[in-house]
């Protein structure tokens, strides 16, 4: 016998999938057993949603191949499906538009239970009548509910400019309800408290920490793919099959969209922003949550010796590094960006673009020759240094007038924090 007390709820994840990880499909177990811990819910299904074509996202596969690997990706689960409407749209569909098709399928799908009669029939059609002219359609106590399933990232996105719609987020949050799961370094409570919007329906936001940290990336997956390195345990191995057999992720295929401007970018941008803006990267810089540019002084440096120590760097010059005062120096010029780390004892300095791989040697830090590429991960600059030196790389974000950065190598984690010369 049902609990009238404890909500039906199904969770919808939209987004690439390009390609599905084993991270993804995590993050429906547990806001699954986050949520019916409460004793609210009861969570029914699961619907993983990839984004059309039209998105124009650099490096996206076809719809179809997205498509079937998340379905190969799901073989193995009792209750997360996977539904090609939003693929199939011929135009990107905002996220909203999504969770109001699926919505109303379920209403329907719940009401078609019930004994056609005249009563229930015009019931029915008034609910259907009536789906988005209702402040609170979404609350109805004889329907399941629909959630938003996003990782802390897509919450972080809510602040890009031209990226989402207030009213969207405000429907979303407010009348739907999102549960986001935290990752690695990010702090989602924060980034509720900044926002206005989000902290007027922090109640029907719910944070899920996953403690067993897991950093896979799509596009560190892709990275991989097209270098030849085996990323077995990072995706299902019918979804490894799949795309060996159809020889997705290449280098060529990494430059799909190189030279386009992401869709809601392009709809919601004035056309005197977009025509100024040549392609998705240099839009892209310019739209980051919070400016990295500036002098930024060192105020707190965690670990810095045992960062240091990975890198293989003597104990003597660790000694001199750590009562170093760091400067940090970000300068933007277009899509170049240039950091500046000064120092009494060394200066280092290196210069990139987004999304574009450099060769780097770390003169006067561990002397090393690395490949490293440069995205954006969210609101944060995150680089992977390929090289000699396993798992290593680092991370930018800005919180507040704090400028916020994570070196990392070999399992040793630095954690710094700059302020904002007060003489700039």
């Amino acid at each position: 016998m049902e609990n009238p007390g404890v909500s039906k709820v199904v969770l919808l994840a939209c987004g690439s999938f390009n390609p599905i990880t084993n991270m993804h499909m995590r993050m429906f177990e547990l806001a699954r057993d986050h949520l019916q811990d409460t004793g609210q819910y009861s969570v029914t299904k699961g619907i993983i949603s990839p984004v059309g074509d039209g998105y124009k996202k650099k490096g996206l596969v076809e719809a179809c191949h997205r498509v079937e690997m998340a379905r190969l990706a799901t073989e193995s689960s009792g209750w997360i499906t996977v539904d090609s409407w939003e693929s199939q749209q011929l135009e990107w569909v905002e996220t909203v538009k999504v969770v109001r098709h699926h919505h109303e399928e379920l209403l329907a799908a719940e009401h078609n239970k019930d004994d056609v009669d005249t009563v229930k029939y015009a019931k029915k059609r008034r609910i259907e009548e009536n789906s988005f002219d209702s402040s609170d359609h979404h609350r109805k106590l004889d329907g399941p509910r629909l959630m938003l399933l996003c990782g802390a990232d897509v919450l972080e996105s809510f602040s890009v400019p031209n990226l989402w719609k207030q009213e969207d987020i405000a429907e979303l949050a407010g009348q739907h309800g999102v549960v986001c799961v935290t990752r690695s370094g990010s702090d989602p409570y924060k980034f509720i408290n900044q926002s206005d919007e989000l902290w007027h329906h922090r109640k029907n936001i719910h944070v899920v920490h996953e403690w067993v940290t897991n950093e896979i990336s799509a596009t560190h997956v892709r990275r991989s793919l097209r270098r030849g390195r085996s990323v077995r345990y990072l995706l299902p191995d019918s979804v490894i099959r799949y795309i060996q057999e159809h020889s997705l992720y290449s280098a060529e295929s990494e430059q799909k969209n190189a030279d386009g401007i992401l869709a809601p970018f392009q709809r919601y941008c004035d056309a005197s922003t977009s025509t100024s803006l040549p392609d998705e990267r240099k839009l892209r810089a310019i739209s980051m949550p919070a400016s990295l540019c500036g002098t930024w002084d060192l105020i707190s440096n965690v670990n810095f010796e045992g960062y240091m120590s990975a890198l293989g760097i003597s104990a003597c010059l660790r000694k001199i590094a750590l009562k170093l005062k760091l400067r940090k120096v970000i300068e933007q010029q277009g899509d170049q960006y240039v950091v500046k780390t000064l120092s009494t004892f060394k200066n280092y300095s290196i210069s990139f673009k987004i999304d574009q791989e450099f060769k780097e040697f770390t003169k006067g830090l561990d002397n090393r020759h690395i490949k490293s590429t440069v995205t954006w991960q969210g609101s944060k600059l995150t680089c992977e240094q390929i090289g000699e030196k396993k798992s290593r790389g680092w991370a930018h974000w800005v919180e507040g007038d704090k400028l916020h950065l994570e070196l990392y190598c070999e399992g040793e984690v630095c954690k710094q924090v700059f302020k904002r010369n007060v003489n700039e």
